[in-house]
C-alpha cells in the first residue's frame, strides 16, 4: 500500500514539473518581433526552466542561489536594454513599464537576501518554489502582458509608417 501511494505521489510530482516545464518553455508565441529582445527573453525562460528542474531534483541551495544571481544580472541588463529601446520608439506607457521593472528588481533583491539568510532556515523546496514563482511572474506574466503591449504598439507604428 505504501509503495502504491509513493508511486502515485511521485507520478503526480513528475507530472506537475513536466507540465510546468511546458508552461515556461520558450516558443514563438512569446516573441515581440524584436530579435535582441526575443533572444534575451528566451534566455530568461531557459533559466526559469533550469530552476524548475533544480526544484524537481531537489538540488543544492548553492546552485539555486547561483542561478538566481545569474537571473538577476540578466534581468537587470535586459530591463535597461528594453527601456532604452522603448525610449527610442516613443512608447507612451514607458513610465508604467519602468515602474513594473523597478518593482520586479526590488522583489528580486528581497528574494536574493532571503535565499542567503540563514534565519528561519527554510527547506530547499520552499526556496525553490519562491524563486520559481517569481521567475514565472517575470517570464510568463510580464512578457505576455506588458511586453506584448509594447510589441503591439511597435506593430501599429510600423503599419502607420
Amino acid at each position: 500500500m505504501q509503495k502504491q501511494i509513493y508511486t502515485r505521489v511521485s507520478a503526480i510530482k513528475g507530472l506537475a514539473f513536466n507540465s510546468l516545464k511546458q508552461l515556461i518553455s520558450w516558443n514563438s508565441d512569446f516573441k515581440v518581433d524584436q530579435p535582441q529582445i526575443d533572444c534575451q527573453h528566451e534566455g530568461i525562460f531557459n533559466l526559469a526552466v533550469e530552476v524548475s528542474e533544480l526544484s524537481r531534483d531537489q538540488a543544492g541551495n548553492d546552485k539555486l542561489i547561483a542561478i538566481f544571481d545569474d537571473f538577476g544580472t540578466i534581468l537587470d541588463e535586459h530591463f535597461r536594454y528594453e527601456e532604452d529601446m522603448l525610449v527610442e520608439i516613443g512608447y507612451p506607457m514607458l513610465k508604467d513599464h519602468r515602474v513594473e521593472h523597478n518593482a520586479m528588481l526590488s522583489e528580486l533583491e528581497f528574494i536574493r537576501q532571503r535565499l542567503s539568510s540563514r534565519v528561519g532556515e527554510r527547506t530547499f523546496q520552499e526556496k525553490g518554489l519562491v524563486v520559481l514563482s517569481f521567475m514565472l511572474g517575470v517570464t510568463v506574466g510580464h512578457i505576455l502582458h506588458s511586453d506584448v503591449n509594447y510589441a503591439q504598439y511597435m506593430k501599429r507604428c510600423k503599419a502607420h509608417s
